[in-house]
């Protein structure tokens, strides 16, 4: 039989205050959880100091009594009503007894009786949490009858507050790990507590010595006592009893949390603990000479013996360097994402699962004309986008993964539609799916496209008729030149002339060949601009070889040389036409009684050849090396020389479709070297000439 309500006062208050203690027992979560070795260890401790072969730590709830841990005998869960410790529950007062078999409150108790157990010598006390609520008991038992003194007695509750001290430290790592300082400080306590027995010295320090928190204890009088291997490792001194504690913070580098300033002795945590009471995550920086600083979490308070007397004080420290450093790397990368994101050219939205705007920049709002106060909390779509007339959820697609990149219609808040380019994609964000968006006013750039696009459709029909044009007006013009030719020719051979009307006849047959070169030069100079570039590799030496044959059997004493020259992709026809054409002027434009000398090379740079013609010509004034590529400038036109000043500019056009450049630089000694690029394997930017940009030109 179970303890029995001996007072109708003392049960209703118990029942009252029931469900409270029920509460804080489950808030601990202890039961039937296994119980650690610190637990285990105390239950052994008390087993010592009560000097008896049994004990355990006993839990009660609803109806029942579970003996967490046992010693010196196999542990179990029995019925409430069958608890010794029920009385120790109910009154919240220790009890003690020599012999249980005669005391009235357990003599019929299954425990006692021998139904269970046959206690006889039994000692319990109360295990009271901050707010009183009596949780169960720790319980020493003999089977002999036993005296328990007072001393033993203050030890058992000593132990039950470090009981409960790492009762506490299991809620509070289990509720948040916010609390760990304050867990790591129960347990700073409790190992505290337990400090004080003599019996439980040897496990108390290799808990000290184990664990990664550092731990400083203080006596009643302020005088360092006790430094954990963590604490030395930090400070890098043992403590010193004889310190006073002005000078803790020089001897142990202590200073405020901004690393620089020294505290002062009223900021130290344990002189705070000992003077205050209790000190609760205070950051610190422990900076020792020559060594890293280590950030610490300070927690902490004073300790006190059964009778409210002060022992001294204790402070747990927790190292949060690297918390505290990730903390600060991850608030300068958000800021430095938010100074990107504000100062974006492109609008940038955040949305949750339904759409609803939670961020909106700068951009966003210039484009759209809604300020972020405004936008945020609305849906995205509404805002934004027009009424979809396939109803599909552009977020829908972009939970799918269906949405990356897209344009779509959009508009302003005045109404104005607008073509936006859409990036959206779905991330998480603590838990919850979110959707970012960047968006791009794309109107003018389509706009444009479209303008081009049209320009060029009406660029390559007038291109086409062009090509008709000239097709015609060279036939038109060539057939009746051609008859003028050889009507002249017919005349000057039907019979003797006079002079005048052979000069005459001469003067005719010139003009005619003249128009006849024009004509043929401008066919080209059409060619060169819409024939289709068909490119295939082209034997430059072949190409100079064949031109600088031809040139020789047309006029004596002409000299042209080349270097070896490479192949290089090129539509043959225009090349070859470039070529003659920059050898026949050459040749051409030479001083009288000078024999012409040229010379071709080639030189290969980041995948582009120039090609360099250089001659003994009479060479182009620096003012003219630009202007002879306009179509019909002819520089040299009233010196004698034969041109239509359309060659180069047909160069000029060949050169420019493949991709090159073409220009002028005076020869050493004189004469003329016309250049130009063209790309050995792929269209890249072209090398500088030498110079600068001034444009290339030559003389036709």
């Amino acid at each position: 039989m179970g303890y029995q309500w001996g007072s109708r006062r003392i049960r209703e208050a118990f029942l009252g205050d029931e469900s409270a203690r029920l509460a804080a027992l489950h808030e601990y979560g202890v039961l039937d959880t296994p119980a650690d070795a610190e637990l285990a260890a105390v239950v052994r401790v008390a087993a010592v100091l009560a000097g008896v072969p049994t004990a355990t730590l006993n839990l009660l709830d609803e109806h029942r009594q579970c003996q967490l841990t046992t010693v010196g005998f196999e542990g179990a869960d029995s019925a409430r009503s069958d608890s010794m410790c029920e009385v120790v529950v109910a009154t919240g007062a220790p009890v003690h007894v020599a012999d249980a078999s005669l005391d009235h409150r357990f003599a019929a108790n299954p425990w006692v009786t021998g139904q269970l157990a046959r206690v006889r010598g039994y000692a319990s006390v109360p295990l009271t949490t901050p707010d009183g609520h009596v949780l169960g008991t720790l319980c020493a038992f003999d089977s002999a009858t036993r005296e328990f003194t007072d001393t033993q007695i203050t030890a058992l509750e000593e132990l039950a507050t470090v009981v409960l001290a790492l009762f506490e430290r299991r809620k509070q790592a289990r509720v948040t790990a916010a609390f760990a300082a304050e867990a790591e400080s129960a347990r700073a306590l409790a190992e505290g507590y337990a400090r004080q027995v003599e019996a439980r010295q040897q496990l108390t320090d290799a808990v000290h010595e184990s664990i990664d928190v550092a731990i400083v204890v203080c006596d009643e009088s302020g005088r360092l006592s006790m430094f954990n291997r963590a604490a030395r490792e930090w400070h890098g001194l043992d403590p010193d009893a004889g310190l006073d504690s002005a000078d803790w913070a020089g001897r142990y580098s202590l200073f405020a949390r901004d690393g620089r300033t020294p505290l002062a002795v009223p900021e130290i945590p344990l002189f705070r603990a000992l003077h205050e009471g209790k000190v609760v995550d205070q950051e610190i920086v422990i900076a020792r000479v020559g060594r890293p600083p280590v950030r610490v979490v300070c927690t902490g308070r004073a300790m006190r013996r059964h009778d409210g007397g002060l022992l001294g004080a204790v402070v747990a420290m927790s190292d949060v360097t690297v918390e505290r450093a990730q903390r600060r790397e991850l608030a300068d990368r958000e800021r430095l994402l938010t100074t990107v994101l504000d100062t974006a050219q492109d609008a940038f939205v955040v949305t949750d699962p339904d759409g609803v705007v939670t961020r909106w920049n700068p951009a966003a709002e210039a484009m759209f004309g809604w300020s972020s106060i405004e936008a945020v909390g609305r849906r995205l779509e509404e805002l934004v986008f027009p009424q979809r007339t396939d109803g599909e959820s552009l977020l829908a697609r972009a939970a799918l993964g269906s949405t990356r990149l897209v344009r779509v219609p959009a508009r302003r808040r005045d109404g104005t539609g607008l073509l936006v380019e859409l990036s959206l994609a779905p991330f998480t964000w603590q838990g919850e799916k979110r959707f970012h968006a960047f968006l791009r006013d794309v109107t003018e750039r389509e706009a444009a496209r479209e303008r081009l696009a049209m320009a060029n459709s009406e660029l390559a029909a007038a291109n086409d008729e062009l090509d008709r044009f000239t097709a015609m007006v060279a036939h038109d013009l060539k057939s009746p030149l051609t008859a003028i030719s050889a009507y002249a020719e017919v005349f000057a051979d039907s019979g003797e002339r006079g002079p005048g009307e052979t000069k005459a006849i001469a003067a005719i047959t010139r003009a005619a060949h003249r128009m006849t070169s024009m004509i043929d030069d401008l066919l080209d100079h059409a060619r060169a601009c819409h024939e289709p570039l068909r490119l295939q590799s082209l034997d430059l030496d072949t190409v100079v070889d064949d031109l600088a044959g031809e040139l020789r059997a047309a006029r004596d004493h002409v000299t042209i040389t080349r270097d070896r020259l490479p192949a290089v992709p090129a539509q043959s026809t225009l090349l070859r036409q470039v070529m003659a054409n920059l050898l026949g002027n050459a040749v051409k434009y030479v001083a009288p009684g000078v024999d012409p000398r040229v010379h071709v090379s080639a030189e290969t740079t980041d995948g582009w050849v120039t090609i360099r013609t250089t001659d003994n010509g009479i060479g182009i004034s620096q003012d003219a090396r630009d202007k002879v590529f306009a179509l019909f400038h002819r520089e040299h036109a009233g010196a004698g020389y034969q041109g239509t000043g359309i060659g180069l500019s047909t160069c000029k056009r060949i050169i420019d479709r493949h991709g090159g450049r073409i220009w002028i630089e005076p020869a050493p000694g004189g004469g003329t070297s016309v250049c130009f690029t063209i790309p050995s394997r792929s269209h890249s930017a072209p090398p500088q000439r030498a110079g600068g940009d001034r444009q290339a030109a030559h003389r036709s």
